[in-house]
This record gives C-alpha cells, structure tokens and sequence, in this order.
C-alpha cells in the first residue's frame, strides 16, 4: 500500500506539497476538506497511478510515493509508474464522464462478468484461457506479421510508396516531361519486377546519371550540322617563301644617296620613271630633262627590285588570304544537342586560341617583308616563327558535330533506351534505399504465418463458443448492478439490460435519457462497486493488490442516500481482500456516519485519537493545499457545526493561544461556522454577508470587531486573515465577542453546544 507522499509539485492546486512527519496512511483512510480545498484533485493523483501516465493530469508535474509492499518499503517517482507494483482504481467525476455517455441515448456500457452456473470456475477458466491464446495469436498476427505485409502492399497500392515515387520521378527528376499514363505505380512495379534480381547493376554514375537524364528528356528541335571545317596550313611555306625574299638583294650600278635616305622620294621615283618613258621633258615641273638622266635612273631601279618588290607583295597578299581562311562560320551550339554543347565549345574556344597564335605568326611574317621594304638592297635577317596546327582543334569540332548528327539520325531510338536506362536507375536506387527485396522476403514468410495463425484462431473460436453456450456470465454482472442500483435509488424503474453483449440503461422497460445528475451519480457509483466485486471475483482475485479511492460518492446525492452509500461501502470494505482504501469527501454529515463504519478504527480501541487515519486537506491563501492530520474537534462530534464551534471555542479558552495545535485552519473555520449559524439564524437570506449584519447588532459591541465578523463572511477576503495585517492581531479579539455573543444573547443555544 501506499504509506506517504514523499512530493507533490506543480500538481493543480498541490504546488510544493511534501510529507513533512505526517502519520503514514494506513490500509482504510478516511480523509475530510471543504469544496475546493483539493480532493478531487488528489484523486485525479491516483488516476495518473491508475493509468500509468504522468502526465493525464497537470503535465509537467512531479510526484513521489512510498509503498509498502510485503514489508518492503520503496520509493516510486512520476518517471517509473509503469513499475508501481499496484493496480488502482479511482471514483471521482472523471470517472462518471469517462465510464458513461449518459447524453446519449440508448448509451452502452461494458458488460461486467462473473462466476454462473459454474462454481469451479473450470468453464470460466478454459474460455479465459482460449481469450489469452486467441488474443496472443491476433496480437502476433496482427503487431507482428500483419504489420510485415501491410507495409510491404503499401508499395502498390492506391496512392502508396510507388504511387509517390512515381510522382517524384516526374516532377523532380525528369522535369514534367513525363504525364501519369506513361509513369505510374503500374510502371514502377513494372520495373521492379525486371530489375530487382540485381539492383546494383542498374544504379548508373553521377555522371552517367546525368548524361542519360539528358538523353531521356530531350526534344528533338535540332537538324544536322556541317561536320568538316579542315583547311591546308600554309605558314611554314609563306615562312620560306618571306625568308628567300629577305635573303634577296637588288644591285646599285649608280649610287643615289637622296634616294638611298629617303625612302618617300625612292617610291616616288620608282613611279615617275614609268610615266616618263621616252619623255624629254618633266611632267611634274615642265623642264628639261637631263642627257641619260632616266637610263641612270632605270639603272639605279634595277630588274631586281622589281622581282623583289613584286615577290613582296605577293607574299603580303598570301598572308592576307591565309589569314581570311580562319574566318571559319561554325554552327552556333545552341544548334547542337545539349549533350554535346559544352564539349564542342570548349573546341571552338580552343580554336579560336590557336587561330590568334596563328594569325600573330602571320604578323611575324608581315612585319618581317614591311622591314625589306626599307632596305631592297641588303640582305635582312629573318624572324624565327613557331609553327601551328589546327589539326586536332578540327578533329575536336568535328567529333562533337558527328556525334550531334548521329546522335539526332538515332534520336527517338535513343531517347526511348535512355528513359529506360534512367527509370531503373532510379526505381532501383530506390529499391536499394527502402530494403525491398529483404521487405519482400519477410512478406512471403509473414503470409505463410499468417494463414497457419488464422487457421488456430479458427479452431480457437469454435472450442470457445462451445464453452459459452455453457457458461454467460454477463448475466451475473447484470444482476449485482441492479441490486445495488436498487439499494442506492429506492426503486426499481431504472435498470441494467443486456441486448447484444452490452450493458444499456432502461427506464420502465424504454431507453433511460434525462438522467438527473443524482441517478448518473448513482449509477456510476452502482457500476464501480460491481467492478470491484468483479475484481474479488476473478480468477485468480485482482482486488487484494489494487489501490481503491472514492472522491465525494455522495456527490449529487440528497441526503436521504447517505446511509446507502455508508452501508454499500461498510458491507464492501469489511472483508480486508484489498490493498487500500481511501475515501474523501466534503460532506460532514458523510463524514460522521463512515467514522461510525468503524472502517477506520475508533477512540476507545485505539484509546488515542491521533491513531486514527484520518486526514484533512486544507486550503491555504496563496491558493495552494496541504494534507494534515484531522483535527480532533472534527472527529468528536457527529455534526460539522458543533465540531466547528469547539475548535473556535477551544482557541477561546486558551490562554497561550499561540501554541494552539489548528492554528492554520481557524480563519476557515470560522468563516464557516458564521455561515452555519447565521443561516439557522436567519435562513431567509441566501447572503451571509447579510445575514452576519442582521445577527450581530453593532451596537452590541466595538464596531470593528463586528466588523471583522462579517469581513469574516466573505471567503476571497476571509483568506486575508492568514497574511500578515493588522487584521491577524484582531482575530482573538473577534472570536472572544463571538463566543460572548452566543452565551449571552443566545444562552439556550450556548447550553446545547457545550452539552449542559
């Protein structure tokens, strides 16, 4: 059992919550706090041990128990509730919402099951069995190898793995060029079917990859290109050919050095000796020409020159033409296909670097004649030159272009074997990724199992219903529902059937609905206390190791149903077959009568009240709770209010008052004890506010302790009282008045609280 709380942190109202001495819970405890103080909350505690789930309620919260289990004490934290070694079973509101659906109508419930018609048990105990094996082979049919199956058909199914793969393939790697009908899961399972012997050989290269992407998606807009652009080299001929013309001299019979130092007038000399060939006279400046002037001059501009000169500008306007044959117009890339662009322009961008090399030789050559037409007469040396080639510049060029020819003359056939090619790349990279072909394996060897399993369930369920057409014991559990249903209603109109396995609530023979709040109470409580009987009743019994807390039964119930309540829990609980029991509740009239069980000991057996397990949950005013010990005013007296006036009393009576043992929960208890004897006073008015001023007369005493009485009243400032004001100073004063008020102004009334 439970024997404390070590921690309750962050837990609703239980902020900081630890144990701090406070007696150890015993085996039946009865625990007492008015509405709101935090029971139920301590009860939504044990539905997170109920449940095995930390975070149910308050998520984030922490907690620690001690548990006592055969005499071994251990701690258990919020972080280990799967090994908390008790079951619990918890009654609270929850539990009414959670169990029922009482809006609904016709609303089914659980069927609870018992022993009928077969004492031993033996019948109960082989269709139990047959439920564990069933249960055990759907569990392995349906978490073990179903799974396997399932997952491996979520390939090819409707919208599954292969339909979105296929997708994929469409719209990210091959650019939309694809629609549904050509690439589909079909197709994918189409594919897989062919390559998944050997997936390795079909996953290409990244280069590989994406040279066939290429192919697969391209369209054909090209046409054929020009593939030969060779032309013959000349440079090393022109370069002999200027070399011998360099090499070359014209002889000087008569020297003329103006026309030797001025190479202006030498070519125009040369010219104006044509244009006066048997002339006499100058056509320039009309004189006389001199005696042999013009043969002297012929003789000067020999025959040689003019070879040399002519073979000058023959070779010029050869290196003219040689240089206009670089002038190539290859096709533009864009005409090729995409696949060749980058390598053929890489060749034309090589070319065209060889092609200035070899224009810059040329240039040698140019310069090298335009020097010998400084100097005819003596011999020039040569500029050595360096030889080019565009032998393999065109080989380049013309390889990508008959590869773009070929390439378009096999184009629709290629393209097909490159999306081919591409589609089990890809299909198989993805095969590769997702394991399919072990997948696969595990399919086949999954059905083998589950077709066996399928066979022993079917063998199961026919030994089964054979065993109950023997033994129904829901009916059983129908029976002790009504039964309590009876005790707790006083009537037998609202009752428990069982049409097809369920259990539905009736009224007078038709479908319950309109439940009042006190017969869902009611029937919640009915149906709890069966599940417990059906708990002592298993086979072997649940009950002695589960937990039990009920939270408020009464709740919604008038007090005529107090004394059922009391005498279905005292029957109940008698028989020590559980592990603990805890009951709260706010009701003190409750209160009283479950003390009178004896459940939880009494004062002349345990001859000290402090013995006994009783608790207290108190709300303080910085809106957290605590849980103390009861005080013993409260478990003295039958009535709330007669317990109350003690406790106000005995702080009275003190004459050190500092020392006193409810100091905590006298604020409180005030404040309802004014509201207890103010309505008896005047119950007229549904205020209490009202009903302090109408009692206590202020002209009876100080206007301000009267005050204080009726600041009292209010519970949000009654809180106050607990914080350090000046109103904490007043408190003894105030109560000394209350008591005085009573004996004198109500001295019959002070007679029967003191039992005079």
């Amino acid at each position: 059992m439970i024997i404390k709380i070590n921690k309750l942190k962050d837990f609703g109202i239980f902020q900081n919550f630890a144990w701090n001495g406070l007696d150890n819970f015993k085996k039946k405890n009865l625990i007492y706090g008015w509405n709101y103080s935090g029971k139920t909350t301590l009860s939504k505690l044990f539905q997170n041990l109920e449940f095995k789930d930390k975070n149910k309620y308050f998520s984030g919260s922490e907690f620690d128990f001690t548990t006592e289990k055969n005499n071994t004490a251990t701690n258990h934290t919020h972080n280990d509730l799967e090994n908390f070694p008790y079951d619990v079973k918890v009654f609270n509101t929850n539990y009414i919402k959670r169990i029922f659906t009482f809006d609904e109508p016709n609303s089914d419930i659980q069927p609870i099951s018992f022993y009928l018609g077969d004492p031993s048990g033996e019948l109960d105990k082989k269709i139990k069995i047959l439920d564990k094996k069933k249960a055990q082979l759907e569990n392995i049919r349906d978490n073990r190898y179903q799974k396997v199956v399932d997952e491996f058909n979520n390939y090819n199914k409707t919208n599954g793995k292969f339909s979105v793969k296929a997708k994929e393939i469409r719209e990210n790697y091959l650019d939309n060029k694809l629609d549904q009908n050509k690439l589909n899961k079909a197709v994918i399972q189409q594919i897989t079917d062919s390559i998944k012997t050997d997936l390795p050989k079909h996953i290409l290269s990244v280069t590989d990859r994406d040279k066939t992407k290429s192919e697969a998606i391209a369209e054909n807009t090209f046409d054929p290109q020009k593939d030969d652009f060779s032309f013959t080299e000349n440079l090393d001929t022109l370069a002999e050919e200027v070399k011998t013309i360099l090499e070359d001299t014209a002889p000087k019979s008569i020297p003329f050095p103006e026309l030797d130092e001025d190479k202006a007038l030498f070519d125009w000399v040369q010219i104006g000796i044509k244009l006066h060939k048997d002339e006499t006279e100058c056509k320039f400046c009309t004189k006389t020409l001199p005696e042999n002037r013009i043969n002297d001059l012929n003789s000067y501009y020999s025959k040689k020159l003019q070879e040399i000169q002519d073979a000058i500008a023959s070779a010029q306007e050869k290196i003219k033409a040689e240089k206009e044959k670089l002038k190539i117009t290859f096709p533009n890339k864009k005409n090729l296909g995409h696949s060749f662009q980058s390598d053929y322009q890489k060749a034309i961008d090589n070319y065209n670097e060889t092609a200035k090399k070899y224009k810059a030789q040329l240039t040698v050559l140019e310069n090298d004649l335009k020097r010998k037409t400084s100097d005819y007469f003596n011999n020039i040396p040569v500029t050595e030159i360096v030889l080019i080639t565009f032998k393999e510049d065109f080989e380049v060029i013309e390889k990508s272009v008959k590869a773009h020819n070929v390439w378009l003359d096999e184009f629709d056939e290629n393209k097909k074997k490159a999306l081919g090619k591409i589609l089990k790349h890809y299909v198989a990279e993805y095969l590769q990724t997702e394991d399919y072909n072990q997948k696969e394996t595990d399919k086949n060897q999954a059905e083998t199992i589950i077709s066996n399993l399928n066979s022993k369930i079917t063998v199961n369920k026919a030994d089964k219903l054979d065993f109950e057409t023997q033994l129904k014991s829901s009916v059983k559990g129908q029976e002790e529902l009504n039964d309590i249903l009876e005790i707790l209603l006083h009537r037998k109109d609202i009752r428990i059937e069982i049409p097809y396995d369920k259990f539905t609530l009736e009224r007078s023979g038709h479908p319950a609905n309109n439940l009042s709040e006190g017969e869902k109470s009611a029937i919640a409580f009915a149906y709890f206390l069966t599940e417990l009987k059906a708990l002592r009743n298993d086979d072997p019994p649940k009950l002695p190791n589960t937990i039990v807390f009920i939270d408020d039964p009464i709740s919604s119930l008038d007090s005529n149903h107090i004394f059922q309540v009391r005498l279905l829990l005292h029957n109940f609980f008698k028989v020590n077959d559980f592990a603990q029991l805890f009951i709260s509740t706010h009701n003190f009239e409750f209160f009283s009568v479950m003390l009178d069980t004896r459940l939880f000991g009494t004062i002349k057996k345990d001859t000290n009240e402090n013995k006994r397990p009783l608790y207290f949950i108190k709300r303080n005013d910085d809106n957290t709770a605590l849980i103390k010990k009861l005080p013993s005013s409260f478990s003295s007296y039958k009535s709330e209010y007669v317990g109350l006036f003690h406790t106000i009393k005995e702080f009275n009576d003190l004459a050190d008052k500092e020392d006193f043992p409810n100091l905590l929960i006298l604020p409180n208890a005030v404040r309802r004890f004014l509201e207890l004897y103010t309505l008896m006073k005047y119950p007229s008015d549904t205020e209490v506010d009202n009903r302090v001023k109408q009692v206590f007369n202020p002209e009876d005493k100080p206007t301000y302790n009267t005050k204080l009485l009726h600041w009292f009243s209010h519970q949000n400032q009654f809180e106050k009282v607990q914080q350090h004001d000046d109103k904490l100073l007043q408190i003894d004063d105030a109560i000394k008045e209350l008591m005085e008020h009573i004996e004198t102004k109500d001295e019959l009334h002070w007679k029967g609280l003191n039992g005079e």
